[in-house]
């Protein structure tokens, strides 16, 4: 045992010898090993932002609108006390009837190309006569064009026209009817009020060709303007 710890001793002595003979004679240990290089994490993705998407106005639509009708008045040219045919009323000396304000309704379907609007419209006009018991009224069905002007915050200014076929029938107990070419212009202004929804307030001149107001009678001259309120849906 003793022989053991010995050897030990002189193994520790020998070593500390050589490291204290190294250090004497300015020898170096050799430097540790640099730890390998981790790069650092790579920064996380940035997501690209979103397209941008080019708001169209584009698509289909319907529309609908009531207005007042303030009717011109009708002009028969014809002698002063003569009677009109089966109608049976005597025009005043300047052959002008005075008519009531009335009622016009329209229904249209159309595209809109953004700014310009086509579209296919139903519309109908119904007016008494002031002085007599006669009943005046115009159905028609046009192509309208509209020109629309943005204006920003939703709202379109706009100018319309529109020609077609027009229906007109005038009774006084006894139907007579004509068909006639029709023609409008109009202006107005459409807002957003919803999505894909516009309230419109317009104004239509609707000008019916001369058109017979009795059979065998002469044909009567006659416009209508009208004050329009209504709503388009956009698809």
């Amino acid at each position: 045992m003793k022989k053991t710890s010995k050897m030990v001793m002189v193994a520790v002595a020998l070593l500390a010898g050589v490291s204290g003979t190294a250090w004497a004679n300015g020898t170096e240990m050799p430097p540790p090993e640099p730890s390998a290089y981790t790069p650092p994490p790579p920064p996380p993705p940035v997501e690209a932002p979103a397209p941008v998407v080019k708001h169209s106005d584009a698509g289909w639509y319907i529309s609908g609108a009531v207005g007042l009708g303030l009717p011109e008045n009708l002009k028969v040219p014809v002698p002063e006390q003569e009677v009109i045919g089966i109608a049976a009323f005597i025009p005043p000396s300047d052959g002008k009837f005075k008519m009531d304000n009335g009622i016009a309704l329209t229904g249209a379907l159309g595209y809109n190309f953004n700014p310009v609007r086509l579209e296919a419209e139903v519309g109908y006009h119904d007016h008494d006569f002031s002085d007599i018991d006669v009943n005046a009224t115009l159905l028609t069905v046009m192509a309208n064009v509209y020109y629309d002007m943005n204006a920003g915050s939703g709202i379109k200014p706009y100018l319309m026209g529109g020609a077609g076929w027009g229906h007109t029938n005038v009774s006084d107990g006894t139907d007579t009817s004509d068909d006639v070419f029709v023609w409008q212009v109009g202006a107005g202004v459409g807002v957003e009020v919803a999505d894909n929804t516009t309230l419109d307030l317009g104004y239509r001149y609707v000008k019916p060709d001369d058109f017979r107001v009795a059979d065998g009678g002469p044909k009567a001259e006659w416009a209508i303007h009208n004050i329009m309120l209504g709503l388009r849906y956009q698809f």
